[in-house]
């Protein structure tokens, strides 16, 4: 009877722990550009982001021009794909995204506030 109920307290603190891990929904939300880097540039950050929305929906603002977007998340595997074509690929990590984005490193940092 001990062993049952000392097997039933390790599933029970395990299921527990399952339960603390981050959801898909933690992922949502706005993440602005915080660098660019082409080749040996460090082009700074620049007034694009990605909004990460429902579904693997999301919005890309990039050189002026705002793009409606899908991504895939798998683990910490991220891509980004506009009208079927994938665009981006990275990861999504610590509320933030790398990706090699048409020859560019860039990096979208979720502001603090929105965490």
């Amino acid at each position: 009877m001990k062993k049952l109920t000392a097997l039933c307290l390790a599933l029970l603190m395990a299921l527990t722990l399952c339960a603390c891990g981050s959801s898909a929904e933690d992922n949502l939300g706005k993440y602005t550009c915080t660098s660019i880097v082409m080749g040996d540039v460090n082009l700074g950050g620049g007034d694009e982001w990605i909004e990460l929305q429902a579904d693997g929906k999301a919005v890309l603002y990039m050189m002026s021009q705002t793009y409606n977007a899908e991504y895939t998340l798998e683990d910490s595997a991220f891509s980004l794909s506009v009208d079927g074509q994938a665009v981006a690929t990275g990861t999504l990590e610590n509320n933030t995204i790398r990706v090699d984005l048409q020859g560019m490193t860039c990096v979208f940092e979720k502001p603090a506030e929105a965490q």
